[in-house]
């Protein structure tokens, strides 16, 4: 599958975003039946932040395998945990490049993490040996033939979450006539052709849930958007860091018009350093119960 390139500096940026934003779905689940968190694979795992999620919600599990093509965001995982535990009850333990142990000071027994740096589609033929399937912030990148085949293989009584599921909404409180034309392009943009079909851009969160009910999978759909704002240097920075990850893609597409999108992106910058600038980012999160 052709992959889509994502910035070490984005990874980071966005995480307490995604931490704070994320809705109860998985939380809620868990404490319903604890038994789904005891082996979990987590797809397109980046440098780990869903890991470092579930730590944060006190969602307990055994062993934990991260899988991602981009050897680089890999190996930050134990860097990024390390910074994380620091100064708590927990120490991330580095066996090989590959492995790792969570332990909890002052106890004997470890979680079980371990590194796999490969494409996600290559790894759908181990998902059923795990209880609980993770992606995090990608059903819009991905194509339908995956979303199908991961749906289709899933054995029965697993959970897959789907979280920060981007809707293809996204609302500024200081508007611009620019800004339907520029959602609308970046939305189609967001469904460029790959090597296994065309993403599916806000699509994928129609074709989740229709699929799960076709396949007589219970599921639940809960909001998960970013709100934004600009009141400090922090949130300034990643403002402009999210604006760039609109206008970099159209600034290189043959259909955007340039002189457009410069006149918006500079309104929009100016919103950003006066602290003005509100956005609300649409996102969902979707559990779905084989």
């Amino acid at each position: 599958m052709e992959q889509d390139k994502f910035s070490l500096s984005w990874i980071k940026a966005r995480e307490k975003y995604d931490l704070k934003y994320r809705s109860n779905l998985l939380k809620e689940q868990y404490k319903k039946d604890k038994s789904f968190f005891n082996r979990i694979i987590d797809l397109g795992s980046g440098n780990g932040s869903f890991l470092r999620y579930c730590h944060s919600k006190k969602m307990i599990f055994e062993e934990m395998l991260l899988v991602d093509y981009d050897s680089k965001l890999l190996r930050d995982f134990y860097a990024s945990t390390y910074s994380y535990l620091n100064g708590t009850n927990y120490n991330i333990l580095k066996e090989s490049p590959t492995k790792y142990k969570l332990k909890k000071i002052d106890v004997i027994k470890t979680k079980n993490i371990q590194l796999m740096n490969t494409d996600i589609l290559k790894s759908l033929n181990i998902i059923n040996n795990y209880n609980l399937i993770s992606l995090s912030a990608m059903s819009d990148i991905l194509p339908t033939l995956f979303i199908k085949k991961l749906l289709n293989i899933v054995e029965k009584n697993k959970i897959i979450y789907f979280s920060i599921c981007f809707d293809g909404s996204i609302k500024w409180a200081s508007s611009h006539k620019y800004d339907k034309y520029i959602l609308t392009m970046f939305n189609k943009h967001q469904e460029m052709n790959k090597i296994s079909g065309y993403a599916l851009g806000l699509k994928s969160i129609k074709l989740i849930k229709e699929y799960s009910a076709k396949k007589k999978y219970s599921f639940q759909v809960e909001d998960s958007s970013w709100e934004l704002k600009s009141y400090d240097e922090d949130s300034k920075n990643f403002q402009k860091m999210y604006l760039d990850t609109i206008c970099r893609p159209l600034k290189k597409d043959d259909i955007t018009d340039k002189d457009m999108l410069s006149e918006w992106r500079n309104v929009k910058l100016k919103d950003i350093v006066s602290g003005k600038s509100k956005i609300i980012v649409g996102h969902k999160d979707i559990l779905i119960l084989t």
